[in-house]
């Protein structure tokens, strides 16, 4: 009774699961028929199967296949048949924010035209990082000659610095004034009792100014002077240190003003920044998780496996395979007594097996190759996509049970809707053959980032 209510859990979480699945992924670019178009580029890095096709900023279709044509990729995509696209219509490769993914945005032209089935649209090279990146080194050079120019006018070369002619025309100033201050002297000599007459009639006036001009008295005019004299006199020793430093490159404002290598590590900065970024976009996975029954040994069998794209022609796989039952192994004991030979066979077969699939790929035009553990075991690989139809077959020589020998697995693996898909096994097909019939999930990157966010 367990076993069946733990039976009916897992197949009721599949199902909605399956359902999620579909209501996310079947909103990347709606039901309906689809015309396929294509397009060549000259850099595809970033994009992939199923990466969306957008019209005006909408869903619209999605990539099918990318190969190589020379030195040059081909891509096939699918656009929604409702989606009228005419004749002078242009692709432009876009991405989604700095480290935003890419997608591919076609401008419907102005032709009243439709192109037919598998026909060409032309493509427009250029944008997301990479232009961004260039933008960033042209102000890079704008900087560069801003920060010349405030160099010039601070420290001009072959002059004196234009802070040391304010301080010799303020030293001017003041000379002259002693030269008026002594001919001022000179006038009221000549006419003392005119001046006394003036001074007695001031007498007022002449009190309250020589309060002011007190130098003893803190609050008079002459002791706040004396005190903005003497703070402007530091004030333009600190600035002439400042200047003389900035002059000598000390400091980061110096450094920054002096050395021309600041802007050039900036420029080499960015495009180490722009190679990480490249490198981590480039990566792509994909998801397989399938469960099924084993016809001949009875028991469920279940795989679950991740692939890392590096590349679109390099990946890596991991994964784990499960069955109810494992291998059987068979133990043969001769024993004599009395004279008589007696012979026991007895066989065993483990329970709740559990193998590990690394393994690592790739891929050239429809075929395979991969290499590594296969169920725990070294083996080799083979696989040739229809990409056409959405089908795989599959062939794989390995060994994890040593008095057997070698296993011969030839595998179809068919998607039957969106993401679900069927698979059928013949396993150990030179010895004793068994079937394995499964059903399963797989996810892309495009698919997973769906599934996410409608959880969250």
């Amino acid at each position: 009774m367990n076993e069946f209510k733990v039976g009916l859990m897992a197949i009721g979480s599949m199902i909605a699961i399956v359902v999620m699945s579909l209501m996310v992924t079947s909103n990347q670019s709606g039901f309906g028929s689809y015309v396929t178009y294509r397009t060549i580029i000259s850099d595809a890095s970033g994009i992939f199967p199923k990466t969306p096709i957008k019209v005006a900023g909408i869903n619209a279709g999605r990539i099918k296949t990318i190969e190589l044509q020379g030195n040059k990729a081909l891509i096939n995509f699918e656009v929604l048949e409702k989606v009228k696209i005419t004749e002078n219509s242009e692709l432009k490769i876009k991405s989604v924010g700095f480290l935003g993914d890419k997608f591919l945005e076609i401008s419907v032209g102005t032709s009243d035209k439709r192109l037919s089935e598998n026909s060409f649209i032309e493509s427009i090279e250029g944008g997301g990082i990479e232009s961004l990146v260039k933008d960033a080194s042209e102000v890079m050079k704008d900087v560069k000659v801003i920060v010349n120019s405030i160099k010039e006018s601070l420290v001009p070369p072959g002059e004196a610095p234009p802070i040391k002619a304010i301080l010799a025309d303020v030293q001017d100033i003041m000379k002259n004034t002693k030269e008026v201050t002594k001919s001022l002297k000179n006038v009221v000599s000549g006419n003392e009792e005119k001046m006394n007459s003036i001074i007695a009639n001031f007498d007022s006036f002449s009190e309250q100014l020589a309060y002011q001009m007190n130098k003893d008295e803190p609050a008079s005019a002459i002791a706040d002077l004396k005190g903005i004299l003497a703070k402007t006199d530091n004030m333009m020793k600190d600035l002439e240190s400042i200047v003389r430093d900035v002059r000598n490159g000390k400091g980061t404002v110096g450094k920054f003003l002096i050395e021309d290598d600041i802007a050039d590590e900036v420029k080499e900065t960015l495009a180490g920044v722009k190679k990480i970024v490249a490198r981590v976009d480039n990566i792509r996975t994909e998801l397989s998780v399938y469960t099924g029954v084993n016809s001949t040994a009875g028991g469920s069998e279940t795989t679950a496996g991740l692939k890392i794209f590096p590349a679109p022609e390099r990946f890596y796989l991991l994964g784990i395979s499960t069955s109810e039952f494992g291998p059987e192994t068979e133990t043969i004991t001769k024993t004599t007594i009395g004279g008589v030979l007696t012979e026991e066979n007895k066989k065993v077969r483990s329970k709740d097996s559990y193998r590990f699939n690394v393994q690592v790929g790739r891929k050239v035009q429809d075929w395979t190759f991969r290499g590594g553990l296969i169920e725990s075991t070294g083996g080799l690989g083979v696989d040739y996509s229809f990409n056409n139809i959405g089908t795989m077959v599959s062939a794989e020589v390995f060994d994890y049970r040593e008095d057997l020998g070698a296993n011969l697995r030839l595998s179809t693996e068919i998607q039957l809707w969106n993401v679900f898909f069927g698979k059928i096994q013949a396993e150990d097909i030179t010895n004793k053959a068994q079937y394995i019939f499964s059903a399963g999930l797989k996810f892309n990157d495009e698919d997973l980032k769906g599934l996410l966010g409608f959880f969250l």
